[in-house]
């Protein structure tokens, strides 16, 4: 933990280097940005070259980002329920980091968040499997209608545009928290909380790359927020298999998704209750059990691959079914009455488990691990599909809000960024702080997350984006 105040006069060869490739994009899309006005005008007769420059402009990239248009075939729905669970992560992320700061009240503050209304928190982990569920969703809704024009699957091809749309974020992140971030703070916690990861990314980082991170531990992992790219892209590589079956032979591919379904929610119960882990952060909880339960369960797609395939079944029932399809006011109340006992199985009944009076029991552990994951994505493909066929009502108006687009283009920066400033800002405190539940909505923060995630977009996400639709372009 020890830091002198000479640390940040000797800047190493690494991190030059890393300065000057971020200094190069930055230049990069100034300079396509200048160009950009006369470019436009000669679109059609462009260069391949020029175009990928191009694909750096800022003028670019941000009416992109701010456009409020949306494709004919767009989910509506499925923007707004992004960004809603995003939040919640982002709260529920923001209040682990708290628990690095020290309090004049930490007793107060132990005993305030030894309350019912921190499930939302304490259950964190129910707010990504949403995202798992969209990502099943809007490939199986894609690839079914490629099957259905083209009989066919383009794989290969599939796989290398999903590779161009998650590398170059991922590289940025790693290169500039494993040699920029460490050296532009300090703090009584830095090396704990920024150095210690720049530390563990240094000889890790590869496995981020190859997407097996998931499976060698938290405690070695480097940046483990990305735990869930590793799931995401494991599971998309089976994606294929499972949208052909359900096309080309629906009984039997619905039954293989069932299967699936099946054998990952055992997986979860059995785990959890066999080696005691708590998908729910029970007070008490120790640090080895987290770290316990994330290795063995948590980061595990086999594990996570039950509310995947349900967001390819709905992917496909949403094309099955059109949005000409309608349900009678019996159905639509029986409808809505399972989804609020799913909401309620979720977020309700598992309340009690927040108390600080609560005592860990390995089979209400395991009821949480294997089903919440069911009823809350249930509850959230309700949403979805009401929404989709034109009966969600206010709530689904409310999400399928165009401002949500938006949302949607930020959510991968902003899921990348948030712990690295989060702890940014634990790494630098010097301060004692008076607790106050209040703390959970930093709004300085919060506009550094967002400004970051815009940055990060801009320089990295969008443009590359460009550069594989470009290089990718699909043929007529």
């Amino acid at each position: 933990m020890c830091q002198t105040k000479d640390d940040r006069l000797h800047l190493p060869t690494s991190t030059l280097v890393v300065g000057a490739v971020f200094f190069m994009i930055a230049a990069l899309a100034v300079v396509a940005t200048a160009c950009d006005p006369n470019w436009r005008s000669l679109e059609q007769t462009l260069s391949t070259g020029r175009k990928l420059m191009q694909a750096f402009s800022l003028r670019k990239n941000v009416l992109t980002l701010f456009s409020l248009s949306r494709s004919p075939d767009d989910i509506e729905s499925v923007h707004g329920v992004r960004a809603v669970s995003a939040l919640l992560l982002l709260l529920a992320h923001k209040s682990m980091a708290l628990f690095f700061n020290p309090y004049m009240n930490r007793t107060v503050m132990a005993e305030d968040l030894g309350r019912s209304w921190t499930s939302f928190a304490r259950g964190a982990c129910i707010h990504t499997d949403p995202f798992i569920m969209i990502s099943g969703l809007l490939t199986s809704y894609s690839f079914y209608k490629e099957l259905e024009h083209k009989k066919r699957l383009a794989v290969p091809r599939e796989y290398l545009s999903r590779l161009m749309r998650l590398v170059p974020n991922l590289v940025a992140l790693i290169l500039f928290c494993t040699f920029i971030l460490p050296w532009i703070g300090t703090g009584p916690l830095w090396n704990q909380v920024v150095r210690h990861h720049s530390d563990i990314c240094k000889t890790t980082w590869w496995r981020n790359l190859l997407f097996i991170h998931n499976y060698f531990g938290f405690e070695t992992m480097c940046l483990t927020h990305t735990h869930h790219l590793g799931i995401d892209t494991q599971l998309f590589a089976l994606s294929p298999f499972f949208v052909y079956i359900v096309w080309r032979w629906p009984q039997i591919g619905l039954s293989v998704l069932t299967g699936v379904a099946a054998i990952s929610t055992a997986l979860r119960y059995s785990v959890t209750y066999s080696k005691h882990l708590s998908h729910y952060v029970v007070f008490g909880s120790s640090i080895r059990q987290l770290f316990q339960t994330a290795d063995f369960s948590y980061t595990l797609p086999a594990h996570r691959a039950t509310v995947y395939v349900m967001g390819i079944a709905l992917g496909v029932g949403l094309r099955y079914c059109g949005r000409d399809f309608r349900l009678k006011k019996m159905h639509l109340t029986l409808g809505w009455t399972a989804a609020m006992v799913c909401f309620y199985m979720s977020i309700i009944s598992p309340a009690h488990m927040a108390s600080r009076h609560y005592i860990y029991n390995t089979t209400e552990a395991a009821n949480f691990a294997a089903f919440v994951p069911i009823t809350w994505c249930l509850f959230t493909a309700w949403i979805i599909f009401v929404s989709y066929i034109g009966h969600g009502g206010l709530l689904g108006r409310i999400l399928s809000w165009h401002g949500f687009l938006v949302t949607t283009r930020l959510s991968y920066a902003l899921y990348l960024i948030q712990f690295p400033i989060l702890f940014y800002m634990v790494g630098k405190n010097r301060a004692t702080y008076t607790y106050n539940v209040l703390l959970l909505v930093d709004v300085p923060e919060m506009v550094i997350i967002t400004v970051g995630s815009i940055l990060l977009t801009l320089l990295f996400d969008l443009p590359f984006q460009n550069i594989r639709n470009i290089l990718l372009k699909k043929p007529n």
